[in-house]
């Protein structure tokens, strides 16, 4: 089979858009997962440091084993939420299940139960990363089969962002609402428990309201004669798909290894834990604000060149952590530098999921099954993979640099090895990636091309099936 010429397609009547009660619908849920998510990405390997008494050595290894365990957990998620579509029709049912075993496995991980154990945070955690795959997964694929538009997958992507940084405000946030009644604004063991309270009630009774109001989607393509010979194939092939998770992989350690080690710099270098709730919460409404210009940008100048320019800024912000010593205005300049750091790694949500529904579209064609929880799956692999490795790798490189989180002096060495992991590689990491987005090959003509070949594909398929009774008949 050749690939279709790449001759733009004559224009037609832009397909009509998805109306806001469905996009609402839609992204509801990214609100409680996001706020569930939170503190596994942020304060979790704080927490259980400061409070729990787990070494940075047992926590680094906890997070680097639970995140790769997500290389085989999520691919057979994708996999079987494919066939299951294929089948059924829908990928409601993993969105509804996932988000109930999420809430339970959350519950003891944030809420730990007797003596906490290397063991026990493994498995809870391990648990937790299965419930959130199966909620995530399946919910981030059903986007590319909502529309084929190349524009309107742009704004779904920017709904579904800005309700997770909904999620992530109300999460940073609530030390800081809190506070009166806890007696502290800092990240403590209170703060999980409560977390976990709130999204025992919210995450499964988004994920109903989602079922409901939001229709399945177009039809998914035929599945393949031997479905998981199909999917091997369809991942082994797609050239793009690899393009575009190497790119992912490369920006997104760098985010992890800023994260792994943000908590120990703003409470143990700066002395600002008390004020590391709100911070962050300073910085997550430029992100909500920021979530539609960036949409805008992807819709007018083409999502691959928006995202490499918004990972450009990440780079040159992610450095201006290195500038700022502790002292009184410490809190502004660290806040400053997170609102412009926010404001710029936005473009990912953005322009991340709406990328890889297009890929979504290129195996369709190339390989004429829907394998799009598969892709998905890889994506939320990739997303877990660069928070687990990344942040395990940059509290190792930080702690062999002599970091060490239970003194209240670092020596000039653990410094070294805090900013290279907070700020350093991240920037080298932001900019690397920047090049492999602005060469990536699908744009938006390529998309429209590929669409109309898989119309015309459908149309002889379906020509063929009608007169092939005749063709029988005696």
């Amino acid at each position: 089979m050749t690939e279709p010429v790449t001759k733009a397609p004559e224009a037609s009547a832009a397909p009509k858009g998805l109306g806001w009660r469905v996009l609402a619908a839609y992204a509801l849920p990214t609100l409680p997962l996001f706020f569930l998510m939170g503190p596994a990405i942020s304060v979790i390997q704080g927490i259980y440091a400061k409070f729990f008494g787990l070494g940075l050595a047992q926590i680094a290894l906890v997070l680097m084993i639970a995140r790769s365990f997500n290389a085989v957990t999520d691919p057979v998620i994708g996999y079987l939420s494919d066939r299951y579509r294929a089948r059924r029709g829908t990928r409601k049912p993993f969105l509804v299940g996932g988000s109930l075993l999420a809430v339970l496995a959350c519950w003891f991980l944030y809420v730990p139960v007797g003596k906490v154990t290397t063991l026990s945070f493994l498995g809870w955690f391990l648990l937790a990363d299965i419930g959130w795959s199966m909620c995530a997964v399946p919910y981030y694929a059903w986007m590319a089969e909502l529309t084929e538009d190349y524009r309107e997958r742009t704004r779904i992507a920017s709904w579904r962002a800005m309700s997770g940084y909904f999620g992530y405000l109300a999460f940073f946030g609530m030390p800081m609402a809190a506070g009166p009644f806890l007696g502290t604004t800092e990240f403590t063991p209170v703060t999980l428990r409560w977390c976990a309270i709130f999204a025992a009630v919210t995450l499964p009774t988004a994920a109903l309201i989602a079922a409901f109001v939001v229709p399945n989607g177009a039809v998914a393509a035929r599945p393949a004669a031997n479905p998981f010979r199909g999917a091997m194939r369809a991942i082994a092939g797609n050239r793009p798909l690899w393009r575009f998770m190497a790119m992912y992989l490369v920006g997104g350690l760098g985010a992890g290894m800023a994260w792994g080690v943000a908590f120990f710099y703003i409470d143990g270098y700066q002395k600002l834990g008390a004020k590391f709730s709100g911070l962050l919460v300073l910085s997550i409404p430029v992100a909500i604000l920021a979530t539609p210009v960036w949409g805008w940008l992807c819709r007018r100048f083409g999502k691959q060149q928006v995202w490499a320019a918004g990972y450009v800024g990440a780079s040159i912000a992610s450095l201006g952590y290195i500038f700022i010593s502790p002292g009184p205005g410490a809190a502004v300049l660290v806040g400053v530098t997170l609102l412009l750091l926010n404001a710029m790694v936005v473009v990912d949500p953005v322009a991340g999921p709406a990328m890889l529904a297009d890929v979504v579209d290129y195996g369709r064609w190339r390989f004429g099954t829907d394998q799009g929880g598969t892709y998905f799956a890889l994506y939320g692999m990739i997303q877990k993979l660069n928070i687990g490795i990344g942040a395990g790798a940059g509290l190792a490189l930080a702690g062999a640099f002599g970091f060490d989180a239970t003194v209240a002096k670092q020596t000039p060495g653990g410094l070294v090895g805090l900013f290279l992991s907070l700020s350093v590689m991240p920037a080298v990491c932001y900019l690397i990636s920047a090049v492999m987005i602005w060469r990536f090959p699908i744009n938006q003509k390529r998309q429209k091309v590929i669409v109309k070949a898989i119309e015309r594909r459908e149309r002889r398929r379906a020509a063929a099936a009608f007169e092939a009774p005749a063709e029988v008949a005696p």
